[in-house]
């Protein structure tokens, strides 16, 4: 029991690195793929046994607006586990996917009941993008359940969220600012959704307009630099839990980037710089895996 209060709500943000890190991964290595979805089922498994066990306890964090924010981080990667699933079990795979999805959907309604309707500019982070542009894992995941055109809509409620939140977000960082330290690493996040809407397009439509396809990758890599910059700076600090924020928005870049390189063939440095995205995110993703490990079994 001790262990499971012990075990912080962010660590959602890890586990779906680690399924996204084995997608990366698989064309390098099936066995590395497989190594990252074992751990991240692991992870996965005990964090359900927190939400079954600790869920009337769970009421008072989710009244903050980041860790609320960052909670539907569990139903996308629950969206891409079902991937996992898919070749042992295609039925179950499906009913995964499914369960992902209309968790995320439901995450969208709570979520905006809760922070829209007595709006505070102070309570905007870029936790945000997760709770609105996240369900775009549903676009990125949709072939495990043979649903392209749920994994379309899904794209397109996430592309028009994340044009509106980049305007309220930006000026919530970069105006407003007092943002606490503790959740400083949430800004990372900037680098997540543009990949993320890339990936998707790429994954579930076949025919693909080129001003999106550019316009996206633009602004992955653009955010990527300037997440890298910020988690270079704040990697040298003491661990904490909310660096797992740093995991999933470096993965799902490389991820986007990687889907782009034979579409745009004329682009020569963008297959190298996928591979340095690549090895970037396997090598923070361990930092932050080895330091959850590190604070788990620690007895202080």
């Amino acid at each position: 029991m001790e262990f499971l209060k012990k075990y912080p709500m962010p660590i959602a943000g890890l586990i779906l690195a680690l399924f996204a890190l084995g997608n990366l991964l698989q064309s390098i290595s099936p066995e590395l793929r497989l190594a990252c979805g074992a751990i991240g089922l692991v992870l996965y498994v005990i964090y359900l046994l927190k939400l079954a066990v600790l869920n009337v306890k769970l009421k008072e964090p989710l009244d903050n607006p980041v860790a609320a924010s960052v909670f539907p981080t569990f139903a996308m990667a629950t969206m891409l586990l079902a991937g996992y699933v898919k070749p042992f079990n295609a039925a179950l795979a499906i009913y995964i996917w499914y369960a992902g999805l209309i968790a995320h959907a439901l995450l969208i309604v709570w979520f905006s009941l809760k922070f829209l309707k007595n709006f505070n500019i102070k309570k905007v982070f870029p936790s945000w993008f997760i709770v609105y542009v996240g369900i775009a894992a549903a676009s990125m995941s949709a072939d495990a359940a043979g649903r392209l055109d749920v994994g379309q809509a899904a794209f397109w409620f996430a592309f028009v969220s994340y044009f509106i939140l980049l305007i309220a977000v930006s000026y919530r960082v970069c105006i407003v600012k007092e943002i606490p330290e503790a959740a400083q690493p949430v800004n990372v996040i900037f680098a997540a959704p543009a990949s993320l809407l890339l990936a998707g397009y790429a994954a579930s439509f076949e025919v693909k307009d080129f001003n999106i396809m550019l316009v996206l990758l633009a602004c992955s890599v653009l955010f990527y630099i300037l997440g890298m910059v910020y988690c270079l700076k704040s990697c040298f600090g003491k661990f904490m839990p909310s660096f797992s924020a740093f995991t999933f928005p470096l993965v799902i870049s490389a991820i986007a980037v990687k889907m782009s390189v034979n579409y745009f063939k004329y682009i020569t440095w963008l297959a190298d710089f996928c591979m340095l995205q690549t090895v970037i995110a396997a090598v923070v993703v361990l930092f932050v895996l080895i330091g959850y490990l590190k604070f788990l079994f620690s007895n202080n």
